[in-house]
């Protein structure tokens, strides 16, 4: 299938952009072996070839019509060569290495856009603290577990029961099924927390492979939570993209299985090359000695630190997902109450007016502002209005303070506005534009209904389903096991845990600065630039299919959050596309984007850091491995990608 010679132009340009982005950390993980001076030459070649590319982009003609301002690319490249030369040049520890980071890019934005610096300090300050909300109870409560579990004989129970059921050559292979399962209704973190236990009691039982298990977690789990709902990621790219919820499911697993067995394959290969031994994540790892099979804890009982949050947090994933999927803040035919009238409303509606604000949507086009501005005769008419209504709810620049300056904002509004707007689901959006609307219009349009019998049922389980608290929950679980089998004091348990939670604040503190300095990379602008650069261009087939991954692929690499990378990814794709069907199903561009939102993981990344902490690696090793590991799952998805939506596209 020919390309179009513009596309393969920015395509390959696209790509050098990556590797320049890219070959920064694997380069930097390759000279950890060599000294401070050598691996800083190497650092600083790196910038310049990378520096010199972006110039070179910026006055070529052919590529774009109007200057892209590459700014954003230069700060993004600063902050990599930042982190990367304090960590593993300079040796300094991690979480000052990326706060200073954060700070270096944070005021470099603020000269670009004339933010003061107090401002610009605030700005690492709050993104810290955001961070650190989001991960810092459940890294907690899974430090807790993970001692609990290891000095119980918890972890050596499962993987006793294991061993013997699927034998020990295949111990890996059942750890990677174990996280590509449980990574389905839970986040990855959550996942790779919780089995950590299992592969360093297997090390200890087995002796060997202990980057192997670790891997093989890291596969299962990082494999389904970009491809597989109800994983919030692959579910908006979904929403975003038009995708059947149910097809995601199934094509995601498709091509999740073999990616899956890729990185297994590589993770053997990679224990093999280079094994890394298990160390002590925390203070007095190995106080208790290991207990005989007779006093080991019961099956249940070892199970249920496991178990228990992830049927609580799946209870409430699937509820909230089947609660969504009744989208009660769409608009009906039966909520209008007066279709002329409302026509009328249109027709004659001013841009600062709410009717206006719909009118100028960017999602709509002028045939469907046409069919809101006349009088719907009909059935069909009537439900091709609410059709048009209900698309133009989903922008996420609906709201005006002009044009609702005379409306109450009602207190779901609000609330939602407060939310993450990046992140939001489509059908909180339409809820939160679709209560504008009401209080707008009350003698048009009747109040959305809400709250189903599903929607109470998931309301009911926010508590019980909420991560912090189940994870609290088998916290608690790990520790009356631990208690009982070793018979200890509570007081002489209080010591543990006090040894387990010192462990995981460093983690904790680690993993929210390396979400602050992601944040400082995303204030850049590269997601725009990244934009500006595809601005205006097409592309079709496995062309596009290229473009998807690779654009997800820049946008990790700059700013480490794949569920980020995978919503703008998807945005960005289809604004390219422009409402053009490929040859095959929208599901398999999905994939490609979920694909491409592994590639790059690095120090910005909350699960480099997980990965590493959690397991006891270094920064130079987690570079070496995990990036690898998550590069390869990139590409095998985009094959396998490519591959079904030749054989199998399920086109219309």
């Amino acid at each position: 299938m020919p390309f179009p010679a513009p596309f393969l132009a920015r395509f390959g340009l696209l790509l050098v952009l990556f590797g320049a982005f890219a070959s920064v950390p694997i380069q930097s993980a390759i000279a950890a072996e060599q000294s401070t001076s050598e691996q800083s030459s190497a650092l600083m070649n790196a910038s310049v070839s990378s520096i010199d590319f972006i110039v070179f982009a910026d006055v070529t003609p052919a590529i774009a019509d109007t200057p892209i301002d590459w700014w954003p690319a230069v700060f993004v490249l600063i902050g990599i060569i930042s982190v990367l030369t304090l960590i593993i040049g300079l040796k300094l520890n991690a979480f000052l290495a990326l706060i200073l980071s954060a700070i270096l890019v944070s005021i470099l934005v603020g000269f670009d856009t004339g933010a003061g610096m107090g401002e610009r300090m605030g700005a690492v300050v709050s993104a810290f603290g955001n961070s650190a909300a989001g991960v810092g109870i459940v890294i907690a409560m899974a430090a807790i577990i993970g001692k609990c579990m290891l000095d119980s004989g918890s972890a050596d129970r499962i993987v006793r029961t294991a061993v013997e059921m699927t034998g020990e050559k295949k111990a890996s292979l059942g750890l990677m099924i174990s996280g590509f399962i449980l990574a389905i209704p839970v986040f990855f973190d959550t996942v790779f927390y919780l089995l950590v236990p299992l592969a360093r009691s297997l090390h200890r039982r087995t002796g060997k492979n202990y980057l192997r298990y670790l891997m093989a977690i890291a596969t299962g789990g990082c494999i389904t939570h970009t491809l597989v709902p109800p994983t919030p990621g692959p579910l908006l790219v979904a929403a975003i993209l038009n995708v059947d919820i149910g097809m995601m499911m199934i094509i995601g697993a498709a091509v999740a299985i073999p990616s899956a067995i890729i990185g297994l394959l590589f993770s053997i290969y990679a224990d093999k090359k280079s094994p890394i031994p298990m160390r002590p994540v925390g203070a007095n790892d190995d106080r208790h000695q290991p207990l005989e099979e007779s006093k080991l804890p019961g099956l249940f009982a070892s199970l249920l630190p496991v178990i228990l949050p992830v049927v609580l947090i799946g209870a409430g994933t699937l509820a909230t997902t089947l609660a969504d999927r009744e989208d009660r803040a769409s608009v009906l035919t039966t909520d209008i109450e007066d279709f002329d009238l409302l026509a009328q409303r249109f027709a004659s509606a001013t841009e600062k007016s709410p009717a206006g604000r719909i009118l100028s949507s960017e999602l709509l086009n002028e045939k469907q502002r046409s069919r809101l501005t006349n009088a719907a005769k009909n059935d069909v008419e009537k439900e091709a209005v609410v059709a048009v209504i209900n698309e133009a709810l989903l922008d996420p620049d609906y709201y005006s303070q002009e044009a609702f300056a005379d409306v109450a904002m009602p207190d779901v509004t609000a609330q939602l506005m407060k939310a993450d707007q990046v992140r939001m689901k489509p059908v909180d959006r339409r809820r939160m534009n679709r209560a504008l609307l009401d209080a707008a219009y009350p003698e048009l349009i009747a109040a959305q209904r809400w709250e189903s019998p599903m929607r109470k049922t998931a309301n009911s389980l926010g508590l019980w389903s909420n991560p912090n608290f189940a994870l609290l929950l088998a916290a608690l679980a790990a520790m009356l096991t631990f208690k009982i089998v070793r018979s200890l004091s509570w007081r002489e348990l209080n010591v543990d845990v006090e040894e387990s939670l010192m462990s995981g604040g460093v983690i904790i503190l680690i993993t929210a600065a390396g979400g602050a300095f992601g944040a400082m990379l995303s204030q850049t602008g590269i997601g725009e630039t990244i934009q500006q650069y595809f601005s205006g261009q097409s592309a079709s087939g496995i062309a596009i299919l290229l473009l998807a991954w690779a654009v997800a692929a820049v946008l990790k690499v700059a700013q480490g959050s794949s569920t980020v990378a995978m919503i703008v990814g998807a945005g960005m794709i289809a604004a390219i596309m422009g409402g053009e069907e490929p040859p095959f199903n929208m599901v398999y561009v999905a994939t490609a984007v979920g694909s491409g939102s592994l590639m790059g993981s690095w120090m910005n990344d909350s699960g480099f850091w997980v990965f590493a902490k959690m397991g006891g690696l270094t920064e130079a090793e987690a570079l070496k491995t995990w990036t690898p590991l998550l590069a390869t799952l990139s590409v095998g998805g985009l094959i396998t990608t490519i591959i079904l939506s030749q054989i199998l596209p399920i086109a219309g």
